[in-house]
């Protein structure tokens, strides 16, 4: 298939909106929520840290709605973190290499049990701050409940 006009002016359209949004973040010189460049230095803040992470990797499938076909786990709430799924709890607080979140996400995307599936992979900055969070406790405020992606509306 030919490359029309049309296809044209929607990657050109694409590709000036992602130079944007790199200008505006990079003058702003803040982080993502989603795509942190830095772990921070301190103790990790959940709301501020971790739950973006968790929504926008893990809440499409592991929600209360979702979780009968993703492994019955639901990361709502941490309590839904600490009782749900058929191999609870998915975090045990002070250990992240015990943590099954950490060992699922750590495995090769070629793993049938690899989560996120390939090519959306935790890996880097945003691997250490979830290690780190557990590290410490895995501190989750009671009242704070993750919502799916598309309910977002500011970080």
């Amino acid at each position: 298939m030919k490359p029309t006009l049309r296809h044209s002016i929607a990657l050109v359209s694409f590709l000036l909106i992602v130079g944007i949004f790199l200008v505006v973040q990079t003058r702003t010189g803040e982080d993502l929520p989603t795509w942190p460049t830095s772990v921070p230095a301190g103790k990790i803040d959940f709301k501020k840290n971790v739950r973006p992470l968790l929504i926008i990797n893990c809440l499409e499938c592991h929600n209360n709605e979702n979780a009968p076909e993703n492994g019955n786990l639901s990361l709502e709430t941490r309590k839904l973190a600490m009782t749900t799924g058929n191999h609870a709890p998915v975090l045990i607080p002070g250990k992240p290499d015990e943590s099954l979140l950490i060992n699922v996400l750590t495995l090769d995307g070629i793993h049938i049990e690899a989560m996120p599936p390939t090519p959306d992979k935790i890996w880097g900055v945003r691997m250490e701050i979830l290690r780190r969070w557990i590290e410490e406790g895995a501190d989750w405020p009671e009242d704070v409940r993750l919502v799916h992606p598309r309910e977002i509306e500011k970080w």
